[in-house]
């Protein structure tokens, strides 16, 4: 049997951020949790997820400048943002920075899986 991916949770709502890995895990995926983007980045090094999901508007370190991090340091690693506000601003931004989608709240599960299995078909790494 594989390994389960690991996906990144990047969420500065307690609550939704337990959520979501929750049900990370009970999709079959190994699930790790941050506040914010410096937090993500820290526990990255050791983590070393397939994909982070991480919201737009955080303290510290928001979403856009997380993403573009990942990019330089992990450019193997796929990105979904999820989003409270989603604007036209946003969206160009982020697909210049390579997110995969950009899904708001509250998230559609169903949606969210999809983009999952998509991101871990497009990032073919270890597991």
């Amino acid at each position: 049997m594989g390994k389960k991916a690991r996906v990144m949770v990047v969420e500065d709502d307690a609550t939704l951020r337990e959520a979501l890995a929750e049900l990370l895990e009970i999709w079959g995926y190994q699930a790790e949790t941050a506040s914010d983007g410096l937090d993500a980045l820290e526990k990255m090094r050791s983590f070393r997820p397939r994909v982070v999901i991480s919201d737009l508007q955080m303290p510290r370190m928001g979403g856009m400048q997380l993403l573009q991090a990942v990019r330089r340091s992990f450019p193997e690693v796929s990105c979904i943002i999820v989003t409270g506000e989603r604007s036209a601003e946003d969206a160009i931004q982020a697909s210049a920075v390579g997110v995969l989608d950009l899904l708001e709240k509250p998230v559609d599960p169903l949606r969210l899986q999809l983009d999952l299995q998509k991101c871990l078909g497009h990032s073919r790494g270890e597991g």
